[in-house]
């Protein structure tokens, strides 16, 4: 315990009677805060986020037990089991719904009321409602993205083709592909990632989906995802616009953007501060092609507080801090660290100031075709189903017909819907 001088003692305890509900103690409040997101890259802007909150509430002392993304969710779900939870932990859209669905975070409109937190004035709309289950928020929107297609324009300058727009279909983004692509000088069109969270999302850009719209039933071997999969194999096998895992020779997606191997990639906003600090060339970006509609993918990741938490308005008060505090808001900005959450057009406008890449504009464009997960419990075994299937079919090892096929019998066996 630190040892305070009598009249800083005293004002420690008024100070938590306000803000703590109880004058039982000086000690400082610890809270303990599980995290995944910022990573090595935005690591110190976390970290300058919680000194600021530190400054801003003496007494209070974040303890940020931070991880990888697979660490995370492994050490988080042992930890609730063992009943060592943290006060308040960070998860991804997907695995919130099945915290929810489970009941292991608390709904935040009683402890936002006393906190005196004004959740429908402070968060954009569409970000609040996605953090809501069973119509009340269960988390904070601490920030979010969207996945464009982003693109070389040197490239498409030297091949004198001209520069996608938002009405390109996977035609255009084919045929575009096939004029730069140069696999015997490991020059390629276009890389998509053969993995579930494409398949899932490029699915719904040709009409299928992976569960009915109710989600009573899944739908995993449709015909339209069958279509949607044969294309994506294609462009491989066939057009061989992308490069296979052994011409890729362990080098990721990313890198072969920076290095001027690839005209267009498909990934998410985060990828804008690395690509502004290695990128030698100019690039933009655009919403993505789609083939009988447009989907994007929209990410976000939410602050949940711990339904064994003692310290419900402290923890709520502290995720909205690192969401909504103008330092916060400002510090996300600059690293680029997707978007804040926060309704408040100015960010709008500081967000797109910041270039590269051009047509900034896009990220909120996507926003009209975003998708989101399905609440499934089981969200993860899907995943889990599903992704090996469509690493067989990568490498040339099963058809797409079977790897579905297979995918759907496994599913309806494995998942209770």
């Amino acid at each position: 315990m630190r040892k305070f001088a009598w009249t800083a003692a005293l004002f420690l305890v008024v100070t938590a009677l306000f803000a703590n509900g109880s004058g039982d103690s000086d000690e400082e409040l610890t809270l303990r805060y599980a995290s995944f997101s910022a990573g090595e890259n935005n690591a110190a802007v976390l970290e300058q986020m919680i000194a600021a909150y530190e400054e801003a509430h003496p007494g209070v002392v974040i303890e940020n037990e931070n991880a990888g993304f697979d660490d995370h969710f492994t050490q988080l779900v042992t930890k609730i089991a063992s009943g060592d939870a943290p006060d308040a932990f960070e998860l991804n859209m997907e695995n919130f719904l099945a915290y929810a669905i489970r009941g292991a975070v608390k709904p935040l409109g009683d402890i936002a009321e006393q906190a005196g937190i004004p959740l429908s004035e402070t968060y954009a709309p569409g970000v609040l409602e996605s953090c809501s289950y069973a119509g009340e928020a269960h988390a904070i929107p601490l920030m979010f993205s969207t996945v464009l297609s982003i693109y070389n324009k040197q490239l498409f300058d030297e091949a004198g083709l001209a520069y996608p727009t938002q009405d390109w279909t996977w035609s255009d983004a084919q045929a575009a592909a096939e004029k730069i692509a140069q696999p015997e000088n490991d020059l390629w069109g276009i890389y998509t990632p053969l993995q579930f969270w494409e398949f899932y999302k490029v699915t719904q850009q040709n009409g299928g989906g992976l569960m009915t719209s109710d989600g009573s039933q899944f739908t995993i071997d449709s015909p339209e995802n069958l279509e949607t999969l044969k294309f994506m194999v294609s462009r491989i096998q066939d057009s061989h616009v992308m490069p296979s895992d052994t011409e890729l020779a362990g080098r990721g997606d990313w890198d072969l953007f920076v290095d001027g191997r690839v005209a267009m990639i498909h990934t998410g906003v985060w990828a804008f501060t690395e690509f502004a600090e290695r990128c030698d060339f100019p690039w933009a970006v655009e919403v993505e092609p789609g083939n009988t509609r447009k989907a994007t993918h929209f990410f976000a990741n939410v602050g949940c507080v711990s339904r064994d938490t003692e310290h419900s308005v402290e923890a709520l008060e502290f995720l909205h801090f690192l969401a909504s505090d103008p330092s916060s808001v400002t510090a996300r900005l600059e690293a680029q660290w997707e978007l804040p959450t926060v309704n408040d057009p100015s960010v709008l406008e500081r967000y797109l100031a910041q270039t590269p890449p051009e047509n900034k504009i896009a990220v909120f464009n996507s926003l009209d075709y975003a998708v989101r997960p399905p609440a499934l419990e089981q969200y993860q075994e899907l995943v889990e189903i599903v992704n090996p299937k469509l690493e067989m079919v990568r490498l040339g090892l099963m058809s797409p017909e079977e790897a579905l096929r297979t995918a759907q019998a496994e599913a309806e066996a494995r998942i209770q819907l």
